[in-house]
């Protein structure tokens, strides 16, 4: 949740705002909404995600359809703490609709006004006259850097897993 709704949800509301008065030719509507809706949003995934978080570390199984989990005494503590997570994602829903309302309205009822032109990014050296360092264009070498730093990071996690003497959980009837 935290990174898919945190950090790439945000990026493309930001793109949003920047591109859609852009490509459409018009002034961003609701700018104060505009400005409100991302703090928003990073509040409701805090009150969301870091509860579920707390939560997790507590015990609570996940993708559970009922809260009550038979009267358990362990659920009574968990009930609280869904509550702000419910919260959150009513602040997260709210926040989702003031994202919408913004550009919708920048393009039926914004303003017609000639926008800056887009700047796109130029290689080094191709406007500037600058020197082209070679090393950053050899993919070759930044594909076999990208698997090296994957093994460093797995390998030895995933031997140690594989050297274990019982895989998983022992095995329980849940109904």
């Amino acid at each position: 949740h935290l990174t898919v709704g945190s950090a790439v949800a945000l990026t493309f509301m930001g793109t949003a705002y920047y591109l859609v008065p852009r490509l459409s030719g018009r002034d961003l509507e609701l700018g104060l909404l505009a400005k409100v809706q991302p703090y928003l949003w990073f509040l409701g995934m805090v009150l969301f995600s870091f509860v579920n978080h707390v939560t997790g570390l507590m015990g609570m199984p996940r993708r559970i359809f009922t809260d009550s989990y038979n009267g358990a005494p362990q659920a009574q503590i968990w009930q609280g703490l869904t509550r702000v997570s419910a919260l959150g994602g009513v602040v997260l829903f709210a926040s989702a609709g003031l994202f919408v309302m913004v550009i919708v309205g920048t393009l039926l009822a914004g303003a017609r006004k000639p926008q800056p032109a887009l700047e796109w990014a130029e290689p080094l050296g191709v406007s500037d006259g600058g020197h082209r360092i070679a090393i950053w264009d050899k993919l070759g070498l930044w594909f076999a850097v990208a698997v090296a730093l994957a093994a460093i990071a797995y390998v030895i996690p995933l031997w140690d897993l594989l050297h274990l003497t019982r895989y998983g959980s022992m095995g329980f009837k849940p109904f």
